[in-house]
């Protein structure tokens, strides 16, 4: 039986994917800041012996309670899966809301994936949460998106880095998802700020995600056809021309 670690597995991509490899035979571990919820989560997924941990990421204290549950204990597949996001210009979020974001966003998530790495046997997997927007700027969401290239960005020097030692590293790039995010995010109204034909449900992310997974094929996988579509011919756009048109989306037109 397959044991994985899912941080932010409370809800949303976590909490979908979760149920998927449960459903497949796997023993998940969730990790995430409200105990209540991930005993919750954990009670909604098939078979038994699942365990949580609750731990807030954004702190020392989390992630030291999740770096050292990576050194005492194996996993074959950890999905480093945490992350928040802020909506709105730059100068008008709290500069210590932003800077609190790029640490778990970045230094949270290079800590985690540094202590499963350093003991990982082949076979084993990565994935890192990043986004479609790692790839693109999107004003009004300027430093979320800066950290999710970083994510992007580390994550395929790490599949080269480890594919010689059949550990494997994907950058896992969802775009917009009907989650309870964009609200944390401080967007209002729907569930997603962005239109609908560019927004997934979280379980077809997660389905994207677990495909990737069994296939580990590429470093890199970004989900939904549209997204990719989108991508693809942003390459022959003027980054003038892409940035403009991103701001035709951006959640600061819904304000």
């Amino acid at each position: 039986m397959k044991k994985i670690l899912i941080t932010g597995g409370s809800e949303g991509i976590g909490l979908a994917t979760a149920r998927l490899l449960a459903a497949d035979g796997a023993q998940l571990t969730l990790v995430a800041r409200n105990a209540d919820k991930l005993q919750a989560a954990v009670r909604s997924l098939p078979g038994t012996g699942h365990l949580v941990l609750a731990a807030d990421l954004a702190t020392p204290e989390g992630v030291g309670l999740v770096a050292q549950l990576l050194d005492e204990t194996h996993f074959d597949v950890f999905i480093n899966n945490a992350g928040v996001g802020l909506y709105g210009r730059f100068e008008e979020l709290p500069l210590a809301d932003q800077l609190a974001m790029m640490r778990l966003n970045m230094e949270a998530l290079t800590v985690l994936a540094y202590h499963y790495l350093t003991l990982a046997r082949p076979g084993d997997a990565l994935v890192n949460t990043a986004s479609f927007l790692a790839f693109t700027a999107l004003p009004g969401a300027a430093v979320y998106a800066a950290t999710k290239a970083y994510a992007a960005s580390l994550s395929e020097a790490l599949w080269w880095e480890f594919k010689a030692r059949q550990v494997f590293v994907l950058s896992f790039n969802p775009g917009a998802t009907a989650s309870s995010f964009h609200a944390a995010a401080g967007a209002t109204g729907a569930a997603s700020p962005f239109p609908p034909a560019v927004t997934q449900t979280s379980e077809a992310v997660a389905q994207e995600l677990v495909r990737a997974l069994r296939k580990r094929s590429k470093p890199r996988v970004v989900a939904g056809g549209i997204n990719r579509l989108m991508l693809f011919g942003m390459r022959w756009l003027p980054r003038k021309m892409g940035v403009n048109i991103m701001g035709l989306i951006s959640p600061l037109q819904k304000g």
